[in-house]
């Protein structure tokens, strides 16, 4: 299983360098989910781009900070001085109210890793894996991811359109439409008879009228949720 964590600089450069093999942290609902031979991916602040992936090799529990440190070294200075050191990050009542766990990990890769998470082109990771030093991670959709993905992806593309207004992020935006009415299985007949009879009721968008606003005699609920939908703020 992979667990995901977030790392000052200090300590994810020392995991990174070899020098820091124990992780120390409140032993709080997310942390009991971590078992021995689970991986890691830790992820420095404060962008959050550079990755480290380690396994852990063992966990080490106690009541206390202090409890657990001395279960692990044997310097009293030394122990006195990482206890004093964890409570500029956490207070004695959530110590006390979680517990505390010592992960003790190993790295497994220093590379970066960019977490995508977005529906791609269908050669684009074979154009990943061919280039020196990128390796990529990638699973196929099911029917219903598929649609949902596209759906984000259509306000993705059209993002770009809107800050480039390019030829080729018009056609960027219109394979994904495309692909979204072969999903739906519609046709581009359909879709043109559809927009034939909107034009006919609500005309086109040819003469660049830009409505300011409306006045009502009565309030309009019907008009103000739409008016409150989010892509139209």
């Amino acid at each position: 299983m992979l667990h995901k964590m977030k790392l000052k600089e200090s300590p994810f450069e020392r995991i990174k360098n070899g020098t820091k093999t124990i992780e120390f942290r409140l032993y709080d609902e997310k942390r009991r989910k971590v078992k021995i031979g689970d991986e890691i991916e830790f992820s420095k602040l404060p962008d959050l781009q550079e990755k480290l992936l380690v396994e852990v090799l063992n966990i080490y529990r106690a009541e206390t900070f202090k409890d657990l440190f001395e279960k692990i070294y044997i310097d009293k200075d030394e122990i006195e001085r990482k206890t004093k050191s964890m409570y500029q990050f956490y207070s004695k009542e959530q110590e006390k109210e979680y517990g505390v766990v010592g992960i003790k990990i190993a790295l497994l890769s220093n590379s970066f890793r960019y977490t995508y998470n977005k529906l791609v082109r269908d050669k684009i990771p074979e154009n990943i894996d061919n280039e020196q030093g990128r390796k990529c991670k990638y699973r196929i959709l099911d029917d219903e991811e598929y649609l949902r993905e596209l759906n984000r992806k259509i306000l993705e593309e059209a993002n770009e359109f809107v800050e480039e207004n390019s030829i080729e992020e018009l056609g960027d935006l219109m394979e994904v439409i495309n692909a979204i009415m072969k999903v739906k299985g519609y046709n581009k007949d359909e879709v043109r008879k559809v927009m034939k009879v909107k034009e006919k009721k609500k005309g086109a968008f040819n003469n660049k009228i830009f409505l300011e606003y409306v006045n009502e005699e009565k309030r309009n609920l019907a008009e103000e949720k739409e008016l409150n939908k989010d892509f139209r703020k």
